[in-house]
C-alpha cells in the first residue's frame, strides 16, 4: 500500500477491511478524513493512519464488540496492561529493524507471544506502509491486522532509547520513546491506540519517561494520568 499515498474508496476499503459503501458513508458523515473530487472520494494514507491513532470511530464486528464486553473494563486501563517485564528503559538498537526485533524479544520473554518470527515480519511490514513514528520523539509500533494469532493477551510494551533511532518520523527527529500496542482484535486495538494517544498528550508523562530511573516511575505516572482523567470526567 506504500505506493498508494492517495487512496481511492476501493483502496481504503481493502486497507481497513470494510465495505466500500461503509467507507463512503463514513466519509460523508465526516467520520473519516477525505476529499471529494467530482463524484469520487480520495483519502491520504498518512491522514487516515493518524486519524486511526486518535479515534475509535471505526465500526466493529459484533464478535469483537462482544469480546470487549465480556472482558473486564480494566482491560482498557493501560496501567494494568503493562508491568516491569514490559518496560525497558535502556534499550539499545542499531536501526529500526533491530529495534523491532528487540521489542519482539521483550514480548516473547514476557510470555505474551510465541510467534516471534511472524510477529517481527508483520511489524516490519506495517512500517513499510507508513512509519508509526508520530513526531516529538515518539513512535507507536503496532500491527496492521491485530489478531490472537500473535498475542495471548492485550498489553503495551514501553521502551526508551536514550540515543534515539532514525525512524522516518514526520518531524525528522530521532525517536526515543516506543509504545508498542499488543491486541488480539480490531476493537481492543483501536481502543488501546486511542488511550495511548491520550497518554502521549500528557507532558507530565513524557517528562517522566525521559527522566525515569525505574520502571516503577513510569507505572506510577500512567496510574496518575488515569486517575486525573477519571476525576476530570
Amino acid at each position: 500500500m506504500s505506493e498508494y499515498p492517495v487512496m481511492t474508496t476501493k483502496d481504503l476499503a481493502e486497507y481497513l477491511k470494510l465495505n466500500e459503501k461503509t467507507i463512503i458513508k463514513m466519509a460523508q458523515n465526516k467520520e473519516l478524513p477525505g476529499v471529494k473530487v467530482g463524484n469520487q472520494w480520495r483519502f491520504h494514507l498518512g491522514t487516515i493512519d493518524q486519524h486511526l491513532k486518535t479515534s475509535s470511530a471505526l465500526p466493529v464486528k459484533n464478535e469483537d464488540f462482544n469480546y470487549g464486553q465480556r472482558t473486564s473494563e480494566e482491560i482498557l486501563s493501560l496501567s494494568r496492561l503493562t508491568d516491569e517485564n514490559l518496560i525497558e528503559l535502556n534499550l539499545k538498537a542499531k536501526n529500526k529493524d533491530d529495534l523491532l526485533k528487540k521489542l519482539v524479544k521483550i514480548a516473547v520473554d514476557a510470555g505474551i507471544t510465541d510467534k516471534s518470527k511472524d510477529l517481527l515480519e508483520q511489524l516490519k511490514k506495517r512500517e513499510t506502509m507508513l512509519t508509526t513514528a508520530i513526531g516529538n520523539g515518539v513512535a507507536v509500533p503496532h500491527l496492521r491486522n491485530p489478531s490472537n494469532i500473535y498475542f495471548s493477551k492485550p498489553s503495551i510494551i514501553i521502551a526508551r532509547c536514550v540515543d534515539g533511532i532514525d525512524y522516518n518520523a514526520p518531524d525528522n527527529k530521532k525517536v526515543h520513546l516506543f509504545i508498542m500496542v499488543c491486541a488480539m482484535n480490531e476493537y481492543i486495538h483501536l481502543r488501546l491506540l486511542s488511550n495511548v494517544a491520550r497518554l502521549l498528550r500528557s507532558k507530565t508523562f513524557l517528562t517522566t519517561v525521559l527522566e525515569a530511573e525505574t520502571s516503577l516511575d513510569i507505572l506510577k505516572s500512567i496510574m496518575q494520568h488515569e486517575r486525573d482523567e477519571l476525576f476530570a470526567s
